[in-house]
């Protein structure tokens, strides 16, 4: 039988990280070992090969042509030996990466169901809001908004969504919302992740530019519904991050039907692993559970 002459696993896994991220702090950070180990790898993989990886430009680095070349050839196998392993285990893991709020909002509440239809699947899940391209190479699933990255890459449309203003009843007892311009009375609450909400609503509303009496920035979408059901301010609901609220009375959308369309929510996954049976029953779950959602919405 063959040989195969391969580089050392950990060389390849800090080099894959470093490349992937750009920085070897943050891949560092990643695999729990230290800046100098992460440079040590790389430089034994460099060695080992005869060819440069990377440029180092002071703190910051960069791919030389052949490390892109390397990195784009490397991934897709580290991809290939996570699934083997899978596929071989009893007991089998999928990783998957959402946003912090549809996380919280939507797809756990859903997540003991999955669990129940299919026990022999342990689903770990993360948050962010990283394109899938700068998560580690083991992230199975990664359910985003709008995402641009199709190289490599299959995505399918897993829920619609619409945007439009939600309060307490509470607050609107105190200050009426009987028409757009009595925003200019409230605290309009804003996040960072959906900067232009709530110009884009007012644009569809065919209304200028509301001043508010205050804003007030939230470093997170489920800061910015928790405050508006404590009655602190209006906020920017989205159709199935705020249904249960609006079903409970915690929240009320004044402004009825005068909604925003938005592209929704897209379940990713490397286009090697689509077909992969694990990834496949979840992925068609959550298409199961976003149609029935946007059926009954």
């Amino acid at each position: 039988m063959a040989l195969h002459r391969l580089p050392p696993l950990g060389s390849i896994r800090a080099f894959e990280a470093a490349g992937r991220l750009l920085s070897f702090s943050r891949a560092a950070d990643e695999l729990a070992v230290t800046h100098g180990a992460v440079s040590h790898q790389i430089k034994a993989l460099e060695g080992w090969l005869g060819v440069p990886l990377f440029l180092r430009r002071g703190k910051s680095v960069a791919l030389t042509d052949q490390g892109r070349l390397y990195l784009d050839s490397i991934s897709p196998a580290l991809a290939a030996i996570a699934s083997a392993s899978r596929r071989i285990s009893v007991h089998e893991v999928l990783r998957v990466n959402a946003l912090p709020t549809f996380t919280m909002r939507w797809l756990f509440p859903r997540l003991a169901q999955f669990r129940a239809l299919h026990p022999h699947i342990e689903v770990q899940i993360s948050t962010g809001l990283e394109p899938m391209s700068r998560l580690p190479a083991n992230i199975d699933v990664v359910i985003r908004r709008e995402p641009h990255e199709v190289t490599g890459l299959h995505k399918v449309r897993v829920l619609s969504e619409t945007a439009f203003p939600v309060c307490s009843p509470a607050l609107l007892e105190r200050v009426p919302l009987a028409r757009i311009a009595d925003l200019a009375r409230h605290t309009i609450l804003h996040c960072p992740a959906r900067r232009t909400a709530w110009d884009d609503w007012l644009a569809i509303a065919h209304h200028s530019r509301v001043v508010p009496a205050q804003s007030l920035e939230l470093e997170h979408l489920y800061f910015c519904l928790q405050a508006a059901i404590d009655g602190i301010g209006v906020a920017m609901g989205y159709s199935p991050l705020v249904a249960p609220d609006l079903a409970s009375g915690q929240l009320v959308a004044p402004f009825g039907d005068m909604v925003l369309n938005t592209p929704g929510y897209f379940v990713i996954t490397r286009a090697e692993r689509q077909h992969d049976p694990v990834v496949k029953t979840f992925c068609d779950w959550l298409l199961e559970q976003g149609a029935a959602f946007d059926k009954g919405a």
